[in-house]
């Protein structure tokens, strides 16, 4: 239980009243009805339900509307269909699920694991610095805070962590996809739920192939919510930092996006050090409650670590990632389609009029190519036998011409090579 309640139960204990005056002050039963109004009854329903509570108006108008387009009621459970529609039977009342118990011993999920690997920087992260950059900036010489951020982008050698809540500019992101391509960084990239269709739609138009996104994940998350009778406000995720190799961290207001770059005034926090640390454990938090984009499904491209459908430990998962692994991947044609799709090309460009006479079911060169890899495939090898060459019946000549066969895998020096043949040219 949480120590809250576990304070509840010491009969010593006096529940210390918190007012809205206080800073420690956080729920409130009367704020909550007002919003469950709002949610149910509209705006006239909301000013009503905080005119009769004594309640100062605590929502903006715009608050009020992202409220109400961000709430949505609970999915009940669709309804039997049929065409009897006699009563059925009473039935006793169900016993409560396991889902139901305020502390569950398993969860329905698997953590995500981080399948590329994660820097391990131990206890130092190097010198503790903070460093301010701003747009426009306060000097000449000073970078943006752009330049800055694909700066950074250049030296990662161990993993870059992204939290963005929208990511749509194109050269940033191009910066990270040749780090993951060309130096085999391992990128992972944590979005807002509402942020991700806007990211795919940037990533259609960079034209992304399959083998330069394999070191990429992608996923995304919302916010905490808010639980209420009649249905849930989801929230967004308004975190926005990047992390290179565990060392470096750069945060503040500023987005990856073009108008963030040029029209918005943004400021963004350089940190190195132990300031770090709290950044990797909240991006591993984040990243265990997120949820996966499929970059090779809605993008349309062939491959992935994914593609096989199983599961795989994180070992594994890095080999097939590796290009070296792709002939053991699981990932090989039926045997003979090669051989098929030339034959339909050679026939789609020459117009081949036998296929054409013959319908669809292909001509007699068809016919053939298939037998042929029928019996290429089914058929049994059958190896001639080869009988040992015996050792008492052969010469001195005979004997040095086998011992010849002997291939000898260790390499020689130039010595030995040159006494082998002085020995061979006195025989």
């Amino acid at each position: 239980m949480a120590e809250s309640q576990l304070s509840c139960l010491d009969e010593a204990h006096v529940n210390e009243r918190v007012t809205e005056a206080q800073a420690a002050f956080y729920y409130c039963e009367r704020r909550r009805a007002a919003l469950e109004a709002l949610l149910g009854g509209g705006e006239q329903a909301y000013r009503e339900r905080v005119q009769k509570e004594q309640l100062r108006d605590f929502l903006s108008s715009q608050e009020r509307q992202a409220l109400r387009a961000a709430w949505s009621p609970y999915e009940d459970a669709a309804p039997a269909r049929g065409k009897n529609k006699t009563k059925a039977p009473a039935q006793a009342a169900p016993e409560p699920a396991e889902s139901l118990a305020y502390w569950p011993d398993r969860s329905d999920t698997e953590v995500p694991p981080l399948d590329l690997g994660w820097t391990d920087t131990g206890f130092y992260r190097g010198v503790n610095r903070v460093t301010l950059f701003t747009h426009p900036p306060k000097e000449e010489k000073v970078p943006s805070v752009r330049q800055s951020v694909q700066d950074l982008l250049k030296d990662p050698v161990k993993v870059i962590a992204v939290v963005m809540d929208l990511f749509t500019d194109g050269d940033i992101f191009q910066d990270i996809v040749n780090a993951a391509y060309k130096r085999r960084v391992p990128v992972y990239i944590i979005l807002d739920e509402a942020g991700v269709k806007s990211f795919l739609e940037m990533c259609q138009s960079l034209e992304l192939t399959d083998f330069r996104i394999r070191n990429i994940r992608v996923r995304f998350v919302t916010g905490v919510g808010f639980y209420l009778p009649l249905g849930k406000v989801k929230g967004t995720l308004s975190s926005r930092f990047l992390m290179v190799d565990g060392e470096k961290v750069a945060t503040g207001s500023y987005r990856f996006t073009w108008t963030s770059s040029y029209v918005d005034r943004n400021l963004l926090l350089l940190l190195t050090g132990q300031n770090v640390e709290p950044f990797d454990v909240e991006f591993r938090e984040l990243y265990a409650i997120s949820e996966e984009v499929d970059l090779y499904r809605q993008l349309g491209l062939a491959g992935g670590a994914g593609r096989l459908g199983l599961n795989y430990s994180s070992t594994v998962a890095r080999k097939l990632i590796n290009p070296k692994y792709a002939l053991v991947s699981g990932s090989r044609h039926p045997p003979g389609e090669m051989m098929r799709w030339a034959a339909r090309q050679q026939r789609q460009a020459g117009g081949d009029l036998e296929g054409q006479q013959e319908g669809s079911g292909g001509g007699e060169s068809t016919r053939r190519l298939e037998s042929f890899l029928n019996d290429l495939v089914s058929l049994e090898q059958v190896l001639p036998p080869v009988e040992p060459i015996p050792s008492g019946g052969l010469s001195r000549k005979d004997t040095r011409m086998v011992s010849h066969l002997h291939v000898d895998l260790k390499p020689k020096s130039r010595e030995a090579l040159a006494q082998n043949g002085k020995g061979e040219a006195t025989n």
